[in-house]
């Protein structure tokens, strides 16, 4: 056998791993071992050639990501090593990657894919579902946080979902047989969250009705708005809340209304508190809301109502006195102006400005008149009734306001021109104003004089029925058997809501004094006085009884003179409470007698004047030019103006107390005096001819005034027989019920005279049985005077039921006169005089209620009603005559039956011409508002609002979206 000479070296391959992944480096390290070193080693891999790097006593080479299994040998001083085999494993490998976002349905977004990414911005709630493709992969999974989701696997394409709530950190990797968890893919989510609603809501108080409050407010919302709602509930009761549904917009951006309390279920004198909510769609929360501010109201009843109403009248009052000093001082200013305008040929530059100055705060001070004119006039709307002085005040207030505005523009007007026209231009512009400035004092004066007036009757009206309800308190808790301290303390409160009703009726009879003829208030210090003891002693003898350890019986003694003393200052309460109502109510009759009186004399010194002035015109008219001159002339009209003083004095004493003397009276005593004191200027400087022609303004103007005084007594007479006719204290006349139920009666009466002749006819026989043998049937032997009780001749007998009774006198007569007589003879003819009588009391009383229909003529406002009116007294004077001479028949039955049923219509048509149009409901007919939502009139004029329209979401990304939020709530 023969042996091999050992080989100097041999190979020794040191990895123990030849599997690769693919894709991945590996580095092979071989050694040699023997007694000789090989200077070069190299590696022979499919067909290649490769020499390795000796490192630290080895010999490495790095195959660079193989793409396939290889196999391979080494390669020394010709010297090989044995064959390896190097496998490359195959790792997963991802051939698409797609990331379907899916929006929440609230936000109406459409779903979005992106392409090769993991990263993405989008809304809480977004459903994500992930996609992938690829190859050589077993598994994939996802992991978030703690948790690990795998990947659903349908051949090489892996997917899988997630609700994502929150922005988040994720990873993505993949995994087979070769590898696990081979390649983390590293992500993030970015979520917006649902913003909430954005809600300012803004308040408006009614200036007339402060239980009624307006609401203007403007929600909005990233998304959508679904409900905005009203919540309320007493302040110290939460849990008892009411919710009204005020809009459901369905938009990202609202505006809304709330008249408040609409819809609400309220109680008066409670504290209310409320606010509003928005509420978006988020559906994942389920609708976030926002509230707004809370607001605190009390819903007033009807008696503090009126008590509020007062005060405002009072402060209202309080101010146009305030206005009506500065209108006086500003009358000197113009005094002053017009002095130096006639002193001066020109004005200078400093004069002029003072004109402009003038006539700048005279502007204004029209404009607050016109202001506390309509507010006091929108004060004395409220109270919802007919009396005649509140409409007389409405009236003359809604006249003061046109007035105001108009004097304004004329200001202004005025203001605009005055440095450009000529000074005599100037002058007489403000001649002019200075009549006019005269003309609206002596009108407010009167007016507030009027008012205060008003203001005293209805405070103290007020007041007493105040006292009056106190008193039902007072008796109340007399008779009240409940707790000690519950007794106690609600006495407490009545004394003191009785000491604060006295304060209130102290300040009453103070603003009563400050009137130029105080009222008769009946505030009987006294009785006050006494009320407070027996309240006061009440209330000790409740203590006693509290702090009393004795028997039962002495505590019901005590507890007995405890309500004996309510008892008693209850009534006192109520007698005070009487004698307020009928200081209230005043003493009409007395007064319209004395102002009658009064005005009667007022208008015999106008006639005076007016004869006197007359005679005066027609002195200078005839005299020459040189006897003009004569200071007699001049002295006659000094004269006559103090006399016509007089009549201005007396007029304006007499206007204070009566609202029918208008302005139209101030404008003719205005007018008046103008034009004397013109006339005097021009007589002074002999200019006769201009003086005769303001005379005749003089004569023009009181001759109106005089007719219009006339008038009105003869009002104030006929006012004084109406209230008289109807007994003491009504003062309402004979007014149109009144006039239908005379009628009704007249006609009842009417009815029963003719059932009364009826029957006594068909006893007799008479006329009812046509073509009967009775004595002048046929009427052709003329037998129809014969027999006065038989005397119905008439064809036939035809005419028997409606012919009168014959006298006698024609014995010859046909039968065509007895048809005739019997058809229209006279009612008289053949009647007792009982029956005459009776007939005739029903004319007289058919006269009395035509009468009274034709004075109600006067009062009626619509045309309609006055028409109808007018046709129903020529109906019964139409009666009347017929009553006269015909007596009582079916005719004048049934026209009596037809005038009654036309004053029904007429009263049925007067009784709407009294209502407020305001306070109607005609309007929910035609169409219907829901005041809960509908904008209301107060604001339709509440600044100048800009339309909000419905804003789009931009078409951005949402993470484009985001950074825009983010820009503008940095603070800059």
């Amino acid at each position: 056998m023969a042996f091999e000479k050992p080989a100097p070296f041999s190979f020794k391959l040191i990895n123990n791993n030849l599997r690769v992944l693919k894709g991945e480096d590996i580095t092979l390290k071989v050694t040699t071992e023997g007694d000789i070193k090989p200077e070069n080693i190299s590696i022979i891999a499919n067909g290649n050639e490769f020499f390795l790097q000796e490192n630290n006593g080895f010999y490495e080479h790095t195959f660079v990501s193989p793409d396939k299994s290889t196999s391979f040998y080494f390669l020394a001083n010709g010297i090989t090593s044995k064959q390896y085999g190097l496998t490359v494993l195959e790792v997963p490998f991802l051939e698409n990657f797609n990331m379907k976002l899916m929006y929440p349905s609230y936000t109406n977004r459409q779903p979005e894919t992106l392409q090769s990414t993991g990263n993405a911005t989008f809304p809480e709630g977004t459903k994500v579902q992930w996609t992938i493709k690829g190859n050589h992969i077993d598994s994939i999974s996802l992991k978030v946080k703690d948790s690990k989701i795998g990947f659903n696997k349908k051949e090489n394409i892996f997917t899988t979902t997630k609700n994502i709530y929150q922005s988040t950190d994720y990873s993505i990797s993949t995994s087979n047989k070769n590898v696990s968890n081979f390649e983390k893919l590293e992500y993030k989510f970015t979520v917006v969250k649902d913003a909430s609603p954005a809600l300012q809501v803004n308040q408006v108080k009614d200036s007339l009705n402060p239980n009624v409050l307006y609401y203007s407010g403007t929600a909005s919302d990233d998304y959508k708005l679904i409900s905005i709602k009203l919540v309320c509930y007493p302040s110290n009761s939460i849990e008892n809340k009411q919710i009204i549904n005020i809009s459901s917009p369905n938009s990202n951006v609202a505006q809304f209304y709330y008249t408040f309390p609409s819809g609400l279920s309220l109680e008066p004198n409670v504290d209310y508190n409320f606010y509003f909510i928005a509420t978006d769609n988020d559906a994942i929360h389920n609708g976030k809301t926002t509230k707004s501010q809370v607001f605190s109201t009390v819903l007033l009843d009807d008696n503090a109502l009126k008590n509020n109403s007062l005060q405002q009248q009072q402060q209202l009052l309080n101010n146009l006195d305030i206005s009506l000093d500065k209108f006086k001082e500003q009358k000197d200013v113009l005094k002053e102006l017009n002095n130096k305008q006639k002193e001066k040929t020109s004005l200078n530059y400093t004069e002029q400005s003072e004109v402009k100055d003038y006539l700048q705060k005279q502007q204004q001070q029209e404009q607050m008149m016109e202001k506390f004119s309509k507010q006091l006039k929108e004060n004395l709307q409220k109270s919802n009734t007919d009396d005649k002085q509140n409409k007389l005040l409405q009236e003359r207030l809604e006249r003061q306001e046109q007035q105001a505005k108009k004097n304004q523009k004329l200001l202004e007007e005025l203001n605009k021109v005055a440095d450009k026209i000529n000074k005599d231009q100037l002058t007489k512009r403000l001649e002019e104003l200075g009549k006019s400035q005269k003309n609206s004092e002596r009108n407010l004066e009167q007016l507030l004089e009027l008012t205060k007036k008003y203001y005293v009757t209805e405070k103290l009206a007020q007041l007493a029925q105040d006292l009056e309800k106190l008193a039902e308190k007072q008796e109340v808790l007399s008779e009240l058997k409940q707790d000690q301290n519950f007794e106690k303390e609600e006495q407490e409160k009545l004394n003191k809501a009785f000491e604060d009703l006295t304060k209130e009726l102290d300040e009453l009879e103070n603003d009563n004094q400050k009137l130029q003829k105080p009222l008769d208030i009946k505030a009987n210090k006294a009785k006050q006085d006494a009320v407070k003891q027996d309240q006061n002693d009440a209330l000790e003898e409740l203590n006693k009884e509290q702090g009393s350890d004795n028997s039962s019986k002495s505590d019901s003694k005590a507890s007995n003179k405890a309500a004996k003393k309510q008892k008693s200052a209850a009534d006192k309460m109520r007698q005070m409470s009487s004698q307020m109502q009928q200081s209230s109510s005043g003493s009409s009759g007395a007064s319209i007698t004395e102002d009658a009186e009064m005005l009667r004399q007022i208008l015999e010194n106008l006639v005076i004047f007016s004869f006197k002035q007359e005679q005066l015109y027609n002195d200078i008219s005839s005299k020459d030019d040189d006897l003009a001159k004569f200071s007699t002339t001049i002295r006659r009209q000094k004269e006559l103006r103090t006399l016509f003083e007089y009549v201005d004095d007396s007029l304006f004493a007499l206007s204070l107390r009566q609202a029918e003397i208008s302005e139209k009276v101030n404008k003719d005593i205005t007018e008046v005096f103008y034009n004397i004191d013109k006339s005097l200027e021009q007589l002074a400087e002999n200019r006769t001819y201009l003086a005769t022609a303001n005379q005749k303004y003089v004569l023009n103007s009181s001759n109106s005034l005089a007719d219009f005084l006339a008038n009105l007594l003869d009002n104030m007479n006929q006012s004084m027989k109406s209230g008289a006719g109807k007994g003491q204290g009504k003062g309402q006349g004979f007014q149109l019920p009144d006039i239908i139920k005379a009628q009704n009666s007249l006609k009842d009466k009417l009815g029963k005279q003719a059932n009364s002749k009826s029957s006594e006819g068909k006893k007799a026989g008479e006329g009812q049985k046509p073509g009967g043998s009775k004595p002048g049937s046929d009427g052709k032997k003329g037998k129809t005077g014969e027999k006065g009780s038989e005397g119905e001749g008439g064809k036939k007998g035809e005419n028997g039921k409606n012919g009168a009774s014959g006298n006698g006198e024609n014995k010859n007569s046909k039968g065509k006169n007895g048809n005739q007589n019997g058809e229209n003879g006279a009612a008289g003819q053949g009647l007792s005089e009982e029956e005459l009588k009776e007939i005739y009391e029903i004319y007289k009383e058919q006269q009395q209620i035509r009468q009274a229909l034709e004075q109600q003529l006067n009062d009626m406002i619509a045309k309609e009603d006055k028409n109808l009116a007018k046709k129903l007294l020529q109906q019964m004077e139409d009666f009347e005559n017929d009553l006269l001479e015909n007596g009582i028949t079916n005719r004048t039955q049934t026209k009596a039956n037809i005038i009654q049923h036309q004053l029904l219509k007429l009263e049925s048509a007067t009784l709407k011409q009294g209502e407020k149009s305001a306070r109607e409901a005609n309007k929910a007919k035609n169409k219907f508002t829901n005041p809960i939502t509908t904008k209301p009139e107060a604001l339709q004029n509440y600044r100048n609002e800009i339309e909000i329209l419905n804003r789009q979401a931009l078409p951005l990304q949402q993470i484009f979206q985001n950074k825009v939020q983010r820009y503008f709530k940095t603070n800059d």
